[in-house]
């Protein structure tokens, strides 16, 4: 399973994403991007990415995990060892290790107009890193893993989403680039160590050590 997940087209596009964007997340000044984007807004932006955002909030995996939980064990497993590693990664970072830095609203000086986008509560501390952009990267690895989809476009259209998730934090001042930028890395890590520990703990047990392939057909083989 890790291994098919590792070649996997949102894999791979994960993989290209983080090589672009390692120098403008860890070398360009932080906020400089952040502004350019802030004033750059569009009424029609503004409407996705406030709601495209909430695919990144913690209830989308609580869900997925329940409908496992009724269709396939290994899944619901899988799913349930992504949570708990991705939970952990990022209250690590955000409330011990980095908590209380400053997120956007509060580090731009008040001279600074922001646009804000209405209806949205923008938090102040523990930016780092974003959580939202974890779980969204986890929820559609997760769905990649599921459905076993090589399809190059459905695999782009979830890297798509998991993107947008990310894009939308640095978009309504929620975030820092870098804060998205290791969110997503922790998110799809999650489900690569899930995979391998999933791998590992129930081979040769009472849980049949099935390949990606076999779990989409073990999930839809009722409907066959």
């Amino acid at each position: 399973m890790t291994k098919e997940f590792l070649h996997s087209n949102f894999f791979m596009l994960c993989l290209g994403a983080s090589i672009v964007l390692i120098f403008p997340a860890s070398y360009i000044e932080k906020g400089v991007l952040e502004l350019i984007i802030n004033q750059n807004h569009h009424p029609i932006l503004d409407v996705y990415f406030k709601y495209v955002t909430h695919l990144g909030d913690g209830l989308t995996l609580v869900v997925l995990l329940i409908i496992l939980l009724f269709s396939n064990y290994t899944l619901a497993i899988i799913t349930l060892f992504s949570v708990i590693m991705q939970s952990i990664f990022v209250s690590i970072f955000k409330r011990w290790l980095f908590k209380g830095l400053e997120r956007p609203l509060a580090f731009f000086d008040e001279s600074i107009s922001l646009n804000l986008v209405e209806g949205v509560d923008v938090h102040s501390y523990n930016t780092f890193p974003s959580g939202h952009t974890a779980t969204g990267f986890t929820l559609f690895a997760l769905i990649i893993v599921i459905l076993n989809y090589r399809n190059v476009i459905i695999s782009t259209s979830a890297f798509f989403l998991a993107f947008s998730v990310g894009f939308s934090r640095v978009y309504l001042m929620q975030h820092f680039i870098i804060d998205a930028y290791f969110g997503a890395i922790i998110g799809v890590m999650s489900v690569v160590f899930a995979l391998y520990l999933t791998e590992r703990v129930f081979y040769g047990h009472q849980l049949e050590r099935w390949s990606t392939s076999s779990l989409r057909d073990t999930l839809f083989k009722k409907n066959s």
